[in-house]
């Protein structure tokens, strides 16, 4: 078997940027044969994704419509790490935004690509605990956001019945039944 080798890129250009990705043209040449290709690629910054527990093991999860689907979604709070912020410092500022809960400070449970075929960056699940509601809401202008708390015994017949289909999000909850299956048992 040969030793894949990466392509070599000559040249990037931006088609759209917005607020939250850009829309990247690469040209690309082919290691094995040389042959030079245009590529699209998505820059984003880092997402998370948090999986808040109240004392009670009650999950806090956000229901929101979707522009992408055209669907409401229910989801893990979440979101972009901004300029100069770590992502566990975005993963509680994302639970507090989107909740109005606070808790202990995060924990990474895991990080995956988002997406490597046409994606940059990654998206890094944090599990925060002894979550309890401490505010109102601090949704963006484009968000509109209802809070939803349910038993943490429930996600397995939520993630199976199609309740929770956003695949970052199932992701998430395999970190949590990998690294705390004290937690959550997937089956």
């Amino acid at each position: 078997m040969t030793e894949l080798q990466p392509f070599r890129y000559t040249r990037r250009h931006v088609a759209h940027a917005t607020r939250i990705m850009d829309l990247t043209e690469v040209t690309a040449i082919s290691p094995r044969t040389g042959s030079e290709q245009i590529y699209t690629r998505l820059e984003s910054p880092e997402w998370v994704n948090v999986v808040p527990i109240t004392p009670a093991h009650d999950l806090i999860l956000v229901r929101q419509w979707r522009h992408g689907t055209r669907e409401f979604t229910l989801e893990i709070p979440g979101g972009l790490v901004d300029a100069g912020e770590s992502p566990a410092v975005a993963a509680a500022r994302e639970v507090r935004e989107e909740t109005g809960f606070a808790g202990d400070a995060v924990t990474e449970l895991g990080v995956v690509e988002s997406n490597p075929a046409i994606f940059n960056n990654r998206t890094h699940t944090y599990l925060m605990e002894n979550c309890r509601l401490v505010g109102d809401l601090q949704q963006d202008d484009g968000e509109d956001i209802e809070v939803v708390r349910l038993p943490l015994s429930d996600v397995p017949g939520l993630v199976r019945d199609g309740v929770i289909a956003h695949s970052l999000v199932i992701c998430g909850f395999w970190w949590l039944a990998l690294r705390r299956p004290d937690l959550l048992r997937l089956v």
